[in-house]
C-alpha cells in the first residue's frame, strides 16, 4: 500500500479516489509492510510479452495478433491501427469479458502546466477536470458519468508531469453509446464557466486529502530541491487560492486548443465486440477529434544538474508518520537517447534479499526493515534510479553507514555483472510476461494507452518490459552515474526522533503539503569516507535461481464445475477445483484455532509467531518469489491462512510447499537483533500505519473495531508485543497447534492425484495436531439496537484536518435462506442506483468532500448499506446533517423511478427489471483472474455455509422480487426504524460538539460505552 500511495504521488492527481496510472515507475519488490503477510495477494500486472531469443530454455514461442505481440495464454484479438486525424489506436477484443472500456491518453502533463504563463500551476490538472464536464453533443453536467454508473461502470482521469490519462468501464452491452459520450468529450469540450468555477473546490478537497500524506510530502519536497529552472520544480497541482488568482478558466481553452492535438492522443479500447465492429465504431467517433499537428512537448534537462547546489543534497523532513525513511536518489537519464537506456536487471539486483545481498547485509546489522529499488521515470524528461529504505529506529542515525554499503554493492554489480547474469533477469521477465494472470480492465486501460506514445505498434504490450539484447556499455553507464558526486538523500520521520541523531533544526516550511523540512550540502567528509574507506566486507550478488521453473504444460482437462472434497476426516478437510487457464497452482489452507481470539495477548503472540515463520523462511524464498511463488501467513479471527502459489511445474512447487509448511511448523529460532526489528517492528509499524492513514480508512477500520466482538486496538496489541519475548512466542506456537482444525483448497493447474499428494502432505505434517472430534467455531457480532448512535471520535492522526463520516445501517445476517438473499438483492440494487445521486449531490453540487463512497459491504457475515463521506470544508456536524438530509429526499427519487421508470426505461416495471438483472450480474459474477477465482472458491469452502452452487439460491430468491418491495426496503432500513451507526471522525480544527439538530439520536465519545449499547450475536461455525 505503501509503494502504490508512492506511485499516486509520482503520478499526480486522480479524479476519483483512485490510484492512478503506475505506468511511470518500474519496481522490484514491494517494501515489506506485513500485517504477517509475505505477499500481498491480488492481480500481478504485467501486460507484457516476450521477445524470443533463440536457445531459450524457458520459452517456446511468441504470439502475434495482426502484428501486436502478445502473451502465449492470451486469448484476447488484438489490432493496431491510425485514424485518419493521427490518433493512434489499439482495439482488444475479448468475448469472455463483461466489462468494456477504453482509455485515452493525451502526451502533455504538468511539466506544460507554464507554457501559457508563469501563474498557472496546477492548469494541465484543472484542464483534465474539465473535459470530463459536458459536450456540445451532451451538455448534460456529467452525462459521461451518469450513464456509465447507471450501467455498471465508472471513470477516472489523472494527470503525470508529461501525461494525462482519462478512462472508463461499463457493462458490455452499454459500450459503443459509452464512445460516443466519452469521445464527445475531447471533441467538443464545453468548458461551462459555472461548472467549472465549482471545480475549484472540487480540486481543493483533492489536496486536502492528501496533505497529510507521507508520501505525499516527500515527492514534493523532492520536486522543490530541484533546479527551478526546471519544470518539475514547480506545484503542479493547483489549489483554489492559485485558480482565483487569475483567469483558469480562459486559459482552460487555451490549453486545450494547443495540446489536445489528435496527434498526441493514443486510444485503447476494450469490448467483446467484434474487433471489425470495434473498428467501425472508434472510427465514426474518434477521427473528428482535430489534429492540431504539435510536436511533443519534451523537457529533457537533468532537474539535479552535477556539480551545482541541487545535487549531493541531504534533506531532513517531517513525514508525518509514525515510520523511519530513507530514500537514496541517483538522476541517471536526461537526453532522448539516455531515457532509453534498461535499468531493470540493475534494479532487480539492488532489490534482491538473497543472503549476502545488499538488503540482507543491512538487515543483519539491524540497519534496515525493508528496501526497494525502482526507476522514477518521466517520458519526454528525465528519470532516476532510486532506493526507498524503511529505517530500524537503530537505523536513523546510521545514514553515512548505510549509503556506504549501499555505493559498495553498487561497485559489486559493476564488477561482476554479466551476460548470463542479464540472460536470467531477462528470462524471468519473459516468463512473468507470457504467464501473466488477467489484468483488471481498470489497470489495463489507464496503462497500455501511455506505453503506446513511444513504441511501435507491434510493441504496445511490450515495450514496458522487455529490451532483446545485452549491452554492456549502456549498464555501465548507469552504474557510473550512480556514485558519490550524483546523489539525493531525503530522510523523513518524526521531528523528534530525528532532532536525536543532532540533524539541524527544520527551518524551512513547505507550503503546499505543510510539512518542516531543511536541507543541507552533504558533508564533505561523508562522500571522502564514501569513496575511500574499506569496501565492505561478504557483498556478493545473489547466486543462479533454482525456482525458475522449466515445464509449462496443462494438465489433463476435468470436466467437474465446481470444487469437489478430496479428504474428510476429523479436523482436516480439502478440496479441489482445476483450472488450466495458466500454468500456475494455488492452496490456501485456514487454520482454525479455538478461542484464539478471547484475549488480546494471544492475538499479539499469534501474530508475532507469524512473523517469525515469516523472517525464518525469508531468505530461502527470495529466489522463489522472484520465480513467481509465493506464500502468505494472514492471521484471521479464527486462527490464521497460509496460503501458496506459483507455477505448477510439480517438483518446485512441491519444494516450495515444503519450505512454507515447515516454517509454520517449527520457525527457526532467529538472532535477537532480527527478532526485534524485522518482526517486532515491522509488525508495530503495519500496526500503527492506520493511525496516519485517512479518515474515511479509519472510519473502516473503526466500524470493524465495534461490530468484530474479538478485535482489538491496534495500539493495545503493539504495547503486549513490546513485552513478549522470542522464547515465548514459540513456546506459544508449539502449544496452540496442538489443537487446531484445517481447511484447504488446492486449485489451478494440476489434476486430482496432485491435489491429493499436496493435501496429504499438509496433513499428515500436522497429523498429531488437528482435533479428533467435531469442531465448532464461536464468536460474537456486535449489532446495532434499532435507532440511531453516533460515535464522535477525534481523528487518529492529530495533524489530519480532513473529517470523515462513516453511516452504516445494519440489514440482516447472510445466509442462504430466501428472506437474507432477497434483502441482500435489494441491499445491491439500492448501493447501486443510489451511488451516482449521492456523488453529484455530496461531491460535485454542494462540495461537501472529495471522497464520496456508497453501496453495500459485509462484516462478520452481516449486510450493511453504508455511505461515506470526507472532506475539510465544512464541519462535521454539518457534513453529516447534510448527509442525513440527502438520504431522506432520496426517497422521493425512489419513488419516481418505481412509479415512472426513466428516459431510457419507460415503466417502473421495466426499470425495476433492469436494475435487478444488473444486481444478480454483480452478485453472481466471478473474478476473472486465476488468483482472484482461488481465492473465491476458497472464501466458500472456509465459510460458515460452503454450498457452491449460491447462485441458484440467489436466483430463486429474486423471482419473488417486485419493485414496491425495494421502497418498503429502503423504509424499514435506511429510514424509519433502522439500526443505524454512525462514525463521525473530526480533524484537527473541528471540536467533537452534540448535534443537536439530529433528533433520536444517542451520542458517544466513548468505544466501551459505545459498544455496551450493541447487542452481541452469537455465530457458530459447525465443521
Amino acid at each position: 500500500n505503501e509503494y502504490k500511495s508512492y506511485l499516486r504521488m509520482v503520478n499526480g492527481y486522480a479524479k476519483l479516489p483512485q490510484d492512478p496510472s503506475d505506468a511511470d515507475r518500474v519496481k522490484t519488490k514491494r517494501p515489506r509492510s506485513r500485517t504477517c503477510c509475505k505477499v500481498v495477494y491480488g492481480i500481478v500486472v504485467m501486460v507484457v510479452v516476450a521477445v524470443v531469443v533463440v536457445g531459450s530454455k524457458y520459452l517456446v514461442d511468441l504470439q502475434k495478433s495482426d502484428v501486436v505481440i502478445k502473451p502465449l495464454f492470451d486469448k484476447k484479438l488484438y489490432k493496431a491501427l491510425t485514424l485518419k486525424n493521427g490518433l493512434r489506436v489499439l482495439l482488444i477484443e475479448d468475448s469472455n469479458t463483461m466489462l468494456s472500456g477504453a482509455g485515452l491518453d493525451v502526451q502533455v502533463g504538468s511539466m506544460s502546466d507554464t507554457e501559457l504563463g508563469k501563474e498557472y500551476l496546477g492548469l494541465a490538472h484543472y484542464t483534465e477536470h474539465a473535459m470530463y464536464m459536458g459536450s456540445k453533443e451532451f451538455p448534460k453536467f456529467n452525462e459521461l458519468a451518469n450513464y456509465l454508473q447507471t450501467h455498471g461502470g465508472n471513470d477516472n482521469a489523472f494527470t503525470t508531469q508529461t501525461h494525462t490519462n482519462f478512462y472508463f468501464y461499463v457493462n458490455s452491452p452499454s459500450i459503443q453509446h459509452s464512445l460516443q459520450i466519452f469521445s464527445a468529450c475531447f471533441r467538443n469540450p464545453l468548458f461551462n464557466a459555472t461548472v467549472l468555477e465549482g471545480e475549484k473546490q472540487a480540486i481543493q478537497n483533492e489536496l486536502e486529502k492528501d496533505i497529510p500524506q507521507t508520501t505525499w510530502k516527500k515527492f514534493s519536497i523532492l520536486k522543490q530541491i530541484a533546479d527551478p529552472s526546471h519544470p518539475f520544480n514547480r506545484f503542479n497541482v493547483g489549489n483554489k487560492e492559485i485558480f482565483d488568482s487569475a483567469d483558469f478558466i480562459t486559459k482552460i481553452k487555451e490549453f486545450y486548443n494547443k495540446f489536445y492535438s489528435s496527434n498526441l492522443m493514443t486510444l485503447t479500447v476494450l469490448s467483446n465486440l467484434p474487433l471489425s465492429q470495434m473498428e467501425e465504431t472508434v472510427t465514426k467517433h474518434f477521427s473528428d477529434i482535430p489534429n492540431h499537428h504539435i510536436a511533443k512537448p519534451t523537457y529533457y534537462q537533468n532537474p539535479y544538474p552535477l556539480k551545482s547546489r541541487y545535487i549531493n543534497q541531504y534533506v531532513v523532513y517531517e513525514n508525518g508518520g509514525t515510520t523511519h525513511e530513507l530514500e537514496i536518489v541517483f538522476p541517471i537519464a536526461w537526453t532522448g537517447e539516455e531515457m532509453t537506456l534498461d535499468h531493470k536487471v540493475i534494479i532487480s539486483l539492488l532489490g534482491d534479499e538473497s543472503q549476502g545481498t545488499l538488503t540482507s547485509h543491512l538487515r543483519d546489522i539491524g540497519y534496515i526493515i525493508g528496501l526497494t529499488a525502482s526507476t522514477l521515470t518521466f517520458p519526454e524528461s528525465f528519470s532516476c534510479i532510486t532506493i526507498q529504505i524503511h529505517l530500524t529506529t537503530h537505523g536513523v542515525c546510521k545514514v553515512k553507514q548505510i549509503v556506504k554499503v549501499v555505493l559498495d554493492y553498487i561497485k559489486v554489480i559493476k564488477e561482476n555483472i554479466s551476460k548470463s547474469i542479464w540472460n536470467d533477469s531477462f528470462n524471468l521477465r519473459k516468463i512473468r510476461f507470457n504467464y501473466h494472470d488477467e489484468t483488471d480492465i481498470k489497470t489495463l486501460l489507464k496503462t497500455i494507452p501511455s506505453w503506446m506514445s513511444n513504441t511501435q505498434p507491434k510493441n504496445y504490450l511490450s515495450a514496458q518490459l522487455l529490451n532483446s539484447k545485452y549491452e554492456k556499455d549502456k549498464l555501465d553507464f548507469v552504474l557510473d552515474r550512480m556514485n558519490p558526486n550524483n546523489i539525493n538523500i531525503l530522510q523523513g520521520g518524526m521531528e523528534f526522533d530525528l532532532m536525536s541523531c543532532s540533524f539541524p533544526k527544520l527551518e524551512k516550511y513547505d507550503q503546499w503539503f505543510r510539512s518542516k523540512f531543511t536541507t543541507a550540502p552533504i558533508h564533505e567528509d561523508w562522500i571522502n569516507y564514501w569513496k575511500t574507506s574499506r569496501m565492505t566486507q561478504g557483498l556478493v550478488l545473489p547466486p543462479k535461481n533454482d525456482f525458475i521453473p522449466h515445464h509449462f504444460s496443462k494438465s489433463p482437462k476435468s470436466n467437474l464445475p465446481q470444487p469437489i472434497i478430496t479428504i474428510d476426516q476429523d479436523g482436516f478437510k480439502s478440496y479441489f477445483k482445476q483450472d488450466t487457464s495458466l500454468p500456475k497452482s494455488y492452496i490456501n489452507c485456514k487454520f482454525y484455532l479455538p478461542n484464539i481470539n478471547t484475549n488480546p495477548k494471544h492475538v499479539a503472540l499469534l501474530r508475532l509467531y507469524l512473523g517469525l515463520a515469516s523472517e525464518s523462511l525469508d531468505r530461502i524464498s527470495y529466489p522463489a518469489n522472484k520465480a513467481e511463488y509465493r506464500y502468505g501467513f494472514i492471521p484471521i479471527n479464527e486462527g490464521f491462512k497460509v496460503k501458496v502459489e506459483g507455477f505448477s511445474d510439480e517438483n518446485t512447487f512441491f519444494k516450495f510447499l515444503k519450505l512454507v509448511i515447515a516454517a509454520v511448523k517449527t520457525p527457526q529460532a532467529i538472532t535477537e537483533l532480527r527478532y526485534k526489528y524485522q518482526v517486532k517492528e515491522l509488525d508495530n509499524d503495519a500496526l500503527n500505519k492506520i493511525y496516519i492513514d485517512q479518515p474515511f480508512r479509519q472510519g473502516f477500520y473503526l466500524a470493524r473495531l465495534l461490530f468484530d466482538y474479538g478485535n482489538y486496538d491496534n495500539q493495545d496489541i503493539v504495547k503486549l508485543m513490546s513485552q513478549i519475548s522470542q522464547e515465548e512466542v514459540l513456546d506459544f506456537g508449539y502449544k496452540v497447534l496442538e489443537h487446531m482444525a484445517i481447511k484447504c483448497l488446492t486449485y489451478g493447474n494440476h489434476d486430482a492425484d496432485q491435489s491429493l499428494k499436496y493435501s496429504r502432505y499438509i496433513r499428515d505434517q500436522f497429523i498429531s495436531f488437528v482435533l479428533k472430534s467435531s469442531y465448532a467455531y464461536s464468536g460474537k457480532v456486535m449489532a446495532i439496537r434499532p435507532g440511531r448512535r453516533i460515535w464522535q471520535i477525534k481523528a487518529l492522526n492529530p495533524t489530519e484536518t480532513n473529517s470523515c463520516i462513516f453511516i452504516m445501517n445494519q440489514i440482516s445476517v447472510s445466509s442462504t435462506s430466501g428472506p437474507s438473499l432477497r434483502k441482500h438483492i435489494l441491499l445491491t440494487i439500492l448501493g447501486t442506483i443510489i451511488k451516482d445521486p449521492a456523488y453529484a449531490t455530496l461531491r460535485t453540487k454542494e462540495h461537501l468532500g472529495y471522497t464520496v463512497f456508497t453501496g453495500s459491504l459485509q462484516m462478520m457475515d452481516v449486510d450493511f448499506f453504508y455511505i461515506l463521506l470526507q472532506g475539510s470544508h465544512f464541519t462535521p456536524n454539518t457534513m453529516l446533517t447534510r448527509v442525513l438530509e440527502f438520504l431522506k429526499s432520496y426517497r422521493q427519487t425512489l419513488i419516481s423511478l418505481i412509479t415512472d421508470g426513466t428516459s431510457e426505461h419507460r415503466s417502473g416495471d421495466d426499470w425495476f427489471e433492469s436494475v435487478k438483472k444488473e444486481a444478480l450480474t454483480h452478485i453472481l459474477s466471478l473474478p476473472e483472474s486465476q488468483v482472484g477465482l482461488s481465492d473465491h472458491y476458497a472464501s466458500i469452502a472456509q465459510s460458515s455455509w460452503p454450498f457452491f452452487n449460491r447462485g441458484d439460491y440467489v436466483i430463486a430468491a429474486s423471482r419473488a422480487l417486485h419493485k414496491n418491495q425495494l421502497l418498503e426496503f429502503y423504509d424499514n432500513y435506511i429510514e424509519g426504524n433502522s439500526r443505524q451507526m454512525v462514525v463521525q471522525i473530526h480533524g484537527n480544527g473541528y471540536d467533537i460538539n452534540p448535534l443537536t439538530e439530529i433528533s433520536h439520536a444517542q451520542h458517544f465519545t466513548n468505544l466501551t460505552d459505545f459498544k455496551e449499547k450493541l447487542l452481541p450475536i452469537d455465530t457458530t461455525f459447525v465443521w
